[in-house]
This record gives C-alpha cells, structure tokens and sequence, in this order.
C-alpha cells in the first residue's frame, strides 16, 4: 500500500509516493521513471475540470466502473469542495 508524503519545500517536487510496506519513499518517481506522478487535490480549483477529462477518456476506453469512480472524486473537487482554493 502506498500514500501520499508531502516534501519540505526544497527545491523538490511537493509530494512523494511512500511505501508503507516497505516504510519507505518510493524513489523511483522522477522525470521518465516508472512510478512518475503528479498529484490533483480535491481543493485545488482546476481538480474537477481535470477529473471530468479523466472520467471522460476512461468511459471512451470502455471503463464505466472506473470513470464512474472517477466521476465520484469529480463531484466533490474544485468549486464543489468545501476548502477550494488556488492551488499554491
């Protein structure tokens, strides 16, 4: 299982994947890496333009669950979060 760490601001990427299996960051999630990601919080106010993209192109690839999953993120990001703000 994994979750999500948040980085002192260092010069480095804000948030980073850790393994709670192994009690370790996950180190390969660089530029081109395999485990490269980039992380959408609810609160930030472009998350649901982003999630409906998403949703959409998963329900196009024949994935109804997962968009549907997707969708459910959807209507609680952005402008229809509680805390929504500018990301920083």
């Amino acid at each position: 299982m994994t979750r999500l760490m948040r980085n002192e601001r260092d010069g480095k990427p804000k948030y980073s994947v850790f393994d709670n299996r192994k009690n370790q960051p996950v180190t390969e999630d660089g530029v081109g890496e395999r485990n490269e990601h980039f992380v959408i919080m609810l609160k930030d106010q472009y998350s649901r333009a982003a999630l409906l993209a998403y949703a959409g192109a998963a329900s196009e690839a024949g994935d109804t669950e997962y968009a549907k999953d997707i969708m459910e993120l959807a209507n609680r990001a952005g402008s229809l979060h509680p805390a929504c703000k500018k990301p920083d």
